[in-house]
């Protein structure tokens, strides 16, 4: 017996030395645990943070026209090319003038017909006025009969009657050699202002019609737009003046900057938006019809923020979001009100004021209440 004790002597030792050293070593966590947690702090910034309102749109001149003839025929020649830019008078294109120089020369015949017509009239009205005269003499001779009278008399009238006719013979022969000559001038598409030839739609030879587009103009005497349709929620957010940038593919590394300056009033029909007119900047660089850009135009209206670098946020669902504030030296677990991510930063509506001091570093081993240490 005695021998079997002395045996399991120095188990119990080493097991009694174990424990002590297990012991020791939780007090040791206990004091780790305990200690301040290292955290870096950023305060939070008041903003006055203005939204931008986004949409895509082509760009365009303001003064985009359909460019045709007056009357209809056989185009004669074709006189520039798609995308060629023109001059204020610059001949574009015109007709087979055979017919309506036709046209115009019969009106120019007939004006002159009528003129001659009117003077006939007028001899005649001359002779009738001294008829009657003569006749009225004789008769208050008692040399005429009344009969004689009241002929000479029909004879007066007719002859101003007559003369009433030929002058508005003359003036339709007027109107008509107008109307000849307008669509003799309008045979021929003269550049309304300095511009491009945006789209250039028919060829030499072929026959067109009255009104038929021939080319698609685009004015440089009016400025460049984009024109883009933005939902309900927007528009109200959208005043005329408003500030704008837009950004094109063609030119990735400059923004250019526009202004609202047209707004509809009513929605389209067919996609319930409202259409709003960006005029833009273009800085001295190339601009084609046609360009698609990416605008950003800012909202009429600005609120006031807090931001706070994203780093802080530790937790959040949906709008709602939760951060570490410090308060003598103890993290407190805040809850905020998320507004919008802005680059690296959070923008909130409510749950911090201005100047409180959130934590950016450190915050996944915090728990609420825990002591920190500030670096």
């Amino acid at each position: 017996m005695k021998k079997i004790i002395f045996l399991l002597l120095p188990v119990f030792v080493i097991a009694i030395l174990l424990s002590s050293k297990t012991l020791l070593a939780d007090k040791e966590v206990d004091k780790k645990v305990n200690l301040p947690k290292k955290v870096v702090l950023q305060n939070a910034e008041a903003v006055d943070f203005q939204e931008e309102i986004f949409a895509v749109g082509q760009l365009a001149s303001s003064e985009e026209v359909k460019l045709s003839f007056k009357t209809g025929g056989i185009i004669k020649k074709v006189y520039v090319r798609e995308g060629q830019k023109v001059r204020k008078g610059q001949l574009l294109a015109e007709l087979q003038l055979d017919e309506i120089n036709a046209q115009v020369q019969q009106s120019v015949l007939g004006v002159q017909q009528s003129e001659i017509n009117i003077k006939n009239a007028q001899l005649l009205l001359n002779k009738a006025e001294r008829d009657f005269r003569n006749v009225t003499g004789l008769y208050q001779d008692s040399v005429a009969t009344l009969e004689q009278l009241e002929d000479a008399e029909l004879q007066l009238n007719n002859a101003k009657n007559q003369l009433q006719a030929a002058e508005t013979g003359l003036s339709f022969s007027q109107k008509n050699s107008d109307i000849a000559q307008f669509n003799q001038n309008h045979s021929r598409i003269i550049a309304p202002a300095n511009g491009d030839i945006l789209m250039r739609l028919s060829e030499a030879n072929e026959i067109v019609g009255p009104g038929q587009p021939l080319f698609l103009f685009g004015s440089k005497a009016k400025a460049q737009v984009i024109r883009v349709n933005v939902p309900d929620k927007e528009i109200i957010h959208i005043e005329l003046g408003a500030k704008a940038r837009i950004a094109f593919d063609a030119y990735p590394d400059f923004a250019f900057q526009g202004e609202v300056r047209a707004m509809a009033n009513m929605a389209d029909p067919y996609t319930g938006t409202f259409e709003v007119e960006v005029e833009v900047d273009a800085a001295g660089k190339k601009l084609l019809s046609g360009f698609i850009g990416q605008v950003h135009i800012n909202a009429s209206q600005k609120q006031a923020l807090i931001r706070i670098p994203i780093d802080a946020l530790v937790g959040a669902n949906k709008h709602k979001g939760y951060v570490f504030t410090v308060k003598n030296d103890t993290a407190i677990k805040t809850a905020v009100d998320i507004y919008r991510i802005e680059g690296t930063n959070l923008l909130l509506k409510n749950g911090l004021e201005k100047g409180s001091a959130v934590v950016v570093k450190g915050a996944g081993y915090l728990e609420d209440k825990t002591l920190v240490s500030i670096q």
